[in-house]
């Protein structure tokens, strides 16, 4: 007779606990998409699973703080992303940055990247991104962030979060459109 998974609520409390069974179990449940939203973040495999190591620590650690309100998962994203931010910073002290003035208009078509491309190639290619530009969009485009709130989490300002999603759009569009195929990849007020 198999013996059932705990849910969520039981790993929980067995964290709280430091159960090292529970603490265990959760990172086995959860450790394979934190670590490849740490990827997003770090395309270096190495870094992403120190990335990944760091932000579970302080899963662990703050475990008490995690009030319901929301999912566990989406509590745990949030721990992983500010993690990767901190390394960010840390690794980058003195990122190349483009200034705005070297930014022409981006593009824009109406065709949507997304309707030609998978997602596997989109991250290949926001991937290749320089890393300034790469963190920035990852905040702005994927995970919702706004300039404002970009800037007071990297200590930018919201002008160089705007001049570096636009250098992103430039080149991922040079990238994937080839051939003078132009693309909307972003349009999103904030």
């Amino acid at each position: 007779m198999k013996s059932e998974e705990p849910g969520d609520d039981d790993l929980i409390r067995g964290c709280r606990g430091n159960n090292r069974k529970s603490q265990e179990m959760l990172y086995r449940r959860y450790a394979n998409a934190m670590y490849k939203l740490c990827l997003i973040y770090e395309s270096d495999r190495d870094n992403a699973k120190d990335i990944l190591q760091e932000a579970f620590i302080k899963i662990f650690r703050n475990i008490d703080s995690f009030d319901r309100t929301g999912s566990l998962k989406g509590w745990m994203k949030k721990i992983v992303t500010n993690t990767a931010i901190d390394q960010y910073r840390k690794k980058y002290k003195e990122t190349q940055l483009i200034p705005i003035e070297n930014i022409v208009d981006p593009c824009s078509d109406e065709e949507s990247i997304a309707s030609i491309l998978n997602t596997k190639d989109i991250i290949s290619q926001v991937n290749r991104l320089p890393n300034g530009a790469r963190m920035i969009f990852q905040l702005y485009a994927i995970e919702g962030y706004s300039h404002k709130e970009i800037a007071d989490l990297l200590n930018i300002s919201e002008g160089t979060s705007k001049s570096q999603i636009n250098r992103a759009k430039q080149l991922l569009q040079q990238w994937i459109g080839g051939n003078n195929m132009k693309y909307k990849i972003i349009e999103r007020k904030g």
